[in-house]
């Protein structure tokens, strides 16, 4: 197996979180985690997909689950734009230098993305429910993801966007460290 597939160890992560302290992974070690690397501070799919969790924060919280964010931009304008209005209750850590989503495996939008089934209704239903449109920014080509590491620190849900609107569902995620009834 590859690094950075399900079944591997979860890549390091080690970055200041907005207060400016450095946090890390390994503070959850023996706890299952998400995490969610975010797209520019105007992508509207990132935000819907943060209100998402904020959403089912108590079925995350029943599930004695981490929750770590990961933004790239700069923390003023991404609290002004992506999560303006929003109490977010996880961990927010920045990447500047965007070494973790590369150590991650998340690479930058490409054009034929544009293409993808699902784009076009995507970004309309996040419209259609009033979240923050799309507007040029410096670097909107960088794609997310979404993880889950379970509490082993071993990869068990994978989800590098390959479009604009390809972002994991909340419920997936908690499948993912579910046990499995028999």
């Amino acid at each position: 197996m590859s690094a950075g597939t399900i079944g591997t160890p979860a890549p390091s992560l080690e970055l200041p979180a907005a207060g400016g302290e450095r946090r890390s992974l390994e503070e959850f070690h023996g706890r299952p985690v998400f995490i969610s690397f975010l797209g520019p501070p105007y992508c509207p799919i990132c935000r819907a997909h943060v209100i998402k969790l904020i959403q089912a924060k108590d079925d995350i919280a029943k599930a004695d689950v981490g929750v770590i964010l990961v933004a790239f931009s700069d923390p003023e304008l991404l609290m002004s734009k992506m999560m303006r209005d929003l109490d977010v209750p996880f961990l927010l850590l920045l990447d500047r230098s965007r070494e973790s989503y590369v150590r991650w495996g998340l690479g930058p939008f490409h054009w034929k993305a544009l293409l993808a089934p699902g784009l076009y209704s995507g970004l309309f239903k996040v419209i259609f429910k009033r979240h923050a449109l799309m507007a040029p920014t410096l670097d909107p080509i960088q794609m997310g993801g979404d993880f889950v590491v379970d509490r082993a620190g071993t990869l068990v849900f994978v989800n590098r966007m390959r479009s604009m609107h390809d972002r994991a569902h909340v419920q997936d995620m908690l499948a993912a460290v579910s046990p499995v009834s028999a």
